[in-house]
């Protein structure tokens, strides 16, 4: 796969590291200590908004900058809350997507200097909510709301298809304007077009003068597969997708079974 020693090890969180119990296994908790411990540097790379990330870098007790937002904004967490990359959607653009999701009755979730806005609530965002643990701003209206450039848009709904649908169709519409992924079977995210979890790790990795190919990636997702083509060793979770197996260099289990522990013992232990 490949012969060179790992030095940078990102890694995703849901779906890889925490689940429906929204718990990070000791297992993981403790490889991860490891690898630091042989000056192996991990970091977070999530959708989550990045005060949604920040207790999970202390849980993992990281001295690495949080990628978040899909690499729309890094932070460095644990010095200060200096931005070191920061990306966001042309106002225009962002209205534009804001009254199409409207028309069709989805939720639509901003994300604004790292604060979640939205018109309404509904059942799948109030589970949303629970699950991240994040508060919420509920306004009557998005235009009310300032210099109104978002980091990020999600629309969610419960009808699966009918989410793939307006990824198809948004992802037509808009792809030249900005970036469209998901973390998720029923949300479509907006991005900056130039924002990507693979241009986040790029960036850094650039500083800390770090070749790709001496990069792992674990994660689960499509929102991961152009870090997989960047990284030098990409592992998919046993509970992937599968295009994003179809990618990875190596499969390891599910995160039931502590896959993303497993891949760091194996590959950089």
């Amino acid at each position: 796969m490949q012969d060179r020693e790992i030095k940078l090890v990102a890694l995703d969180v849901d779906g890889t590291i925490i689940g429906r119990n929204r718990r990070i296994s000791y297992q993981t908790k403790n490889a991860v200590k490891q690898a630091g411990n042989r000056g192996v540097l991990v970091l977070i790379a999530t959708g989550r908004m990045y005060r949604a990330t920040v207790p999970i870098g202390h849980e993992l007790q990281l001295s690495t900058p949080l990628i978040t937002y899909h690499g729309a904004l890094v932070k460095n967490f644990y010095k200060s809350d200096n931005v070191l990359l920061h990306h966001t959607i042309d106002s225009d653009v962002a209205y534009q997507i804001v009254e199409d999701s409207r028309r069709r009755g989805v939720q639509v979730n901003v994300y604004l200097n790292d604060r979640l806005y939205v018109e309404r609530t509904s059942f799948i965002f109030d589970e949303y909510v629970h699950q991240k643990k994040i508060p919420y701003n509920e306004v009557k209206s998005f235009y009310n709301i300032e210099n109104f450039s978002p980091t990020k848009i999600l629309i969610m709904d419960a009808d699966r298809l009918r989410v793939e649908k307006l990824n198809a169709e948004f992802s037509a519409k808009y792809s030249v304007d900005v970036g469209i992924t998901t973390s998720g079977p029923h949300l479509c995210e907006f991005i900056s077009r130039q924002s990507s979890k693979a241009n986040a790790i790029r960036f850094l990795s650039n500083k800390w003068h770090i070749d790709h190919a001496e990069i792992m990636a674990i994660g689960d997702h499509c929102n991961d597969k152009e870090l997989f083509e960047f990284a030098g060793c990409s592992i998919a979770m046993g509970n992937s997708d599968k295009v994003v197996k179809d990618i990875a260099d190596y499969v390891t289990e599910t995160l039931e079974n502590d896959g993303a522990a497993l891949a760091i013992k194996r590959f950089v232990l």
